[in-house]
């Protein structure tokens, strides 16, 4: 009788031995989907019908996730294409518009005329400029691929950038300032990174109402870039919607998309940090921090 107990006993044991052995199996061939990119489906050497029925779902469910990240690589593809499509054919009549401008300063105008083309001219700029930002953002909220992982030194691409918008800060009467400059480290993308500050350099020169102050620094696992302004003392803006898109005030719709602040903030994320604004005392501060070494 104890030799038949035991023997059961054993016997179980072993059984939920096997089982947990083949979960663990499972487990690993779960994960190995999540973290490898895995594709063959999971498999057992079970006779227990609720398990096995547990694993046929969970292959049916994978294979279903698996189709659909097909037709999202599909159909991003696609958009990728439309839109490449559509910014070529805005493009191209722009193009000729431009063309068409020059050739007419050629001709003898009169005072009043040149300075209806001058106007046309500022306009169709203003145009090529708002679509370029809407292509670029449209691109970048459909692409998924990851960050490169470059070795940059942030204080160059800010001080390359500063002094290739000299002449139009200097058209606005803006100093900028850079009282911390030194070498700054970190392993990002550097496209991505060059354009964040780009959008920042470009938001300062058209809405900042004093000089610029840019201060940037390493702190634990981020670092930051930080754009500092005057802005009008009757402004309406609420820092918490400035990277929202679209986001403008009344004041300036006709200047401005709202679509820059939100390439920094979308870039920003992709890079491993966060974009914020917040105003104090007739200063508004952009902060941007993004990690330090991407994995």
């Amino acid at each position: 009788m104890w030799i038949v107990a035991i023997v059961i006993i054993v016997g179980l044991l072993f059984y939920i031995f096997y089982i947990q052995r083949q979960l663990q199996l499972m487990n690993i061939q779960l994960s190995q989907r999540l973290h490898e990119q895995y594709t063959q489906p999971i498999s057992v050497e079970l006779l227990n019908k609720e398990i096995n029925q547990l694993v046929a779902n969970i292959n049916r469910i994978l294979i279903e996730s698996q189709k659909s990240r097909s037709y999202i690589k599909r159909e991003e593809k696609y958009y990728k294409e439309m839109i490449s499509n559509i910014s070529h054919d805005f493009r191209t009549p722009l193009t000729a518009i431009k063309g068409y401008q020059q050739m007419l300063l050629k001709e003898p105008l009169t005072e009043k005329q040149l300075a209806k083309l001058e106007i046309a001219q500022k306009h169709v700029g203003r145009l090529e400029q708002l679509l370029a930002t809407f292509f670029e953002y449209s691109y970048l909220h459909s692409n998924e691929d990851k960050p490169k992982k470059d070795r940059i030194n942030i204080s160059n691409i800010v001080f390359e950038e500063i002094a290739g918008a000299f002449v139009q800060f200097e058209q606005k009467g803006i100093a900028v300032n850079l009282p911390n400059f030194e070498p700054l480290i970190i392993h990002s993308d550097e496209e991505m990174l060059l354009r964040i500050v780009q959008n920042l350099v470009r938001n300062s020169i058209m809405h900042a109402q004093g000089d610029v102050t840019i201060k940037l620094w390493l702190e634990e696992e981020h670092a930051y870039i930080c754009f500092q302004n005057p802005i009008d003392e009757n402004s309406q803006l609420n820092p918490n919607q400035l990277f929202d898109r679209f986001y403008t005030t009344d004041n300036s719709r006709r200047k401005n998309t709202g679509l820059g602040l939100s390439i920094v903030r979308l870039l920003a994320e992709k890079l491993g940090g966060s974009a914020t604004a917040k105003i104090e005392e007739g200063m508004i501060e952009f902060l941007v921090c993004v990690k330090r070494d991407l994995k």
